[in-house]
């Protein structure tokens, strides 16, 4: 046994101890965010890039604005939120089995091959199932994704690192709309969307390749379910930190977990119930506002500015650059004001805009409602796009967290396929201010939830601490860094977590 020279770990409940404690960080915890969260930008830039093609893909595959059916533009607009619907149950029930760092490997293959093949399909069959292959690669990556870097940070910190997903999300939006204007004018014509939604699939692969040469196991995962020595071994190559096993926890069995890994109806008992409630609702909401807006933005652009395609480019590019200034609003400011005090801020705006661009639609002039779908992203991205999700990921502790985000992966694309197929429906029966409308309601419902439930996980500690006299832990001498842990994750007026100082000197 080791004293002040080295970390003694005993059971796993140590490790996740000395992670949420704040007082260590990886040795390349920018990377850890990139890396991990890079999937999260391809997703954005499928959303952006398909919402720039509905256009010119309706009339090359001549598509239907109604009904549902292969040939239908609501149905293939709805295709990839399905596969990301199913990907993303069984994404959050793998990840909880196999562990995070096989399935972020598993999942970019499949992204990088359905993107490139999706963007030179000759048919709308074709196109539909490669969409659908894409949505259930992001619908397998998003879950682990948000469990990986929830795993690799401080209770005080998780809060900011998990919703840096979003500040991706947004800017892989604007940068697909501008890096698309240069193919505009060398001349691609009617495929412009085909590119748009291929050159997805470089970033895809930059991120693939960097998994390969980065990507290290969940040490709160390897604690629990691969065992303490290799906790251990993580701990020494991606901390840089001294550790030791106690060797009278070798070989120990360790206690029986309340909940078997990755089970879906845990999270539906006590004390999970209300959350995964308020987690539904809250992303149906925001996912059928978004995908119904964001979607369609340069094809209300378009209704605003006919026959001007790189105006339309650029208001896209903007109003997403617009967001991505909301989501680093909301990535600083979590940790201080909590996920529901963002939300109900959001969620608020974004009605707001919604119900006066609706209500004013045929009186506004063009530039008045080019700003209030620039304020609409702001506000989305700044408190109502990723609480939700956010939420789904830190509500739960590390044996169902990967189904956590999985369930509500799925169930966003619920909302998401209710946004994406109502939009062009309701838009070619009712008109676009009469389609706006009807999206206030997203919000008004997602606002009523955060005031009847009251739940916020940011800064609390969700893990299920194991309760053993016998079982000891680290001991005081053993490392400082448990002794500042605790629910606040740290030291008073300390910021830890990724960005915290190095492991002090006392505990190596």
């Amino acid at each position: 046994m080791a004293g002040n020279d080295a970390v003694v770990l005993r059971k796993p409940d140590d490790v996740l101890r000395l992670i949420d404690s704040g007082r260590i960080r990886p040795r390349h915890p920018g990377l850890v965010k990139i890396v991990a969260l890079g999937s999260i930008f391809v997703d954005g830039w499928d959303l952006s890039s398909f919402g720039l093609g509905t256009v010119q893909m309706t009339s090359e595959f001549d598509l239907a604005n109604s009904g549902i059916s292969l040939h239908s533009l609501p149905f293939i607009s709805a295709v990839v939120l399905i596969g990301a619907m199913i990907g993303g149950l069984f994404g959050g029930f793998l990840t909880d089995r196999v562990g995070r760092t096989k399935m972020l490997l598993i999942t970019l293959f499949l992204l990088v091959g359905a993107t490139a093949l999706a963007a030179v399909a000759p048919n709308p069959e074709l196109f539909c199932l490669w969409r659908f292959l894409m949505g259930v690669g992001v619908g397998l990556d998003v879950p682990v994704a948000l469990a990986f870097v929830a795993e690799y940070s401080a209770i005080s910190n998780k809060g900011r690192n998990v919703t840096m997903a979003q500040v991706m999300s947004t800017a892989a939006a604007a940068v697909a709309f501008f890096s698309i204007i240069p193919f505009h004018f060398i001349g691609v014509g009617e495929s412009l969307w085909r590119w748009a939604i291929g050159l997805g699939a470089v970033p895809a692969l930059v991120v693939l390749i960097l998994r390969f040469i980065y990507t290290g196991e969940s040490p709160m995962w390897a604690a629990k379910y691969q065992g303490l020595e290799k906790a251990a071994e993580i701990l020494r190559k991606n901390y840089d930190l001294e550790v030791i096993v106690d060797d009278e926890s070798k070989g120990v069995k360790q206690a029986k977990e309340r909940f078997s890994p990755g089970s879906l109806l845990a999270l539906f008992r006590a004390p999970y119930t209300v959350r995964t409630v308020l987690v539904s609702i809250l992303v149906v909401c925001q996912a059928a506002q978004y995908y119904a807006i964001s979607l369609y933005t340069p094809k209300i652009f378009d209704e605003l500015f006919p026959d001007d395609i790189v105006l339309v480019l650029v208001l896209s590019g903007l109003a997403n650059v617009i967001g991505v200034v909301g989501a680093l609003f909301c990535v600083f400011g979590v940790q201080r004001l909590g996920l529901r005090l963002l939300g109900l801020i959001g969620f608020s705006i974004t009605a707001s805009c919604l119900a006066i661009i609706s209500g004013a639609f045929t009186l506004l002039i063009a530039p008045i409602s080019v700003v209030l779908i620039a304020v609409f992203y702001w506000a989305h991205n700044f408190g109502a796009g990723y609480v939700g999700t956010a939420m789904g990921t830190l509500s739960y502790p590390t044996a169902i967290r990967g189904i956590g985000g999985g369930y509500t992966q799925a169930i966003t694309r619920v909302g998401g396929i209710v946004g994406a197929a109502a939009f062009p429906i309701l838009l070619d029966a009712q008109g676009m201010q009469f389609t706006i409308g009807a999206i206030v309601l997203a919000p008004l419902i997602a606002i009523i939830s955060l005031i009847v439930i009251r739940w916020d996980p940011v800064g609390k500690d969700v893990e299920e601490h194991e309760e053993s006299e016998e079982s000891g832990g680290l001991e005081p001498g053993d490392v400082s860094a448990v002794e500042a842990g605790g629910e606040s994750g740290g030291e008073a007026g300390r910021d830890p977590g990724f960005d915290s100082d190095p492991v002090p000197s006392e505990t190596r």
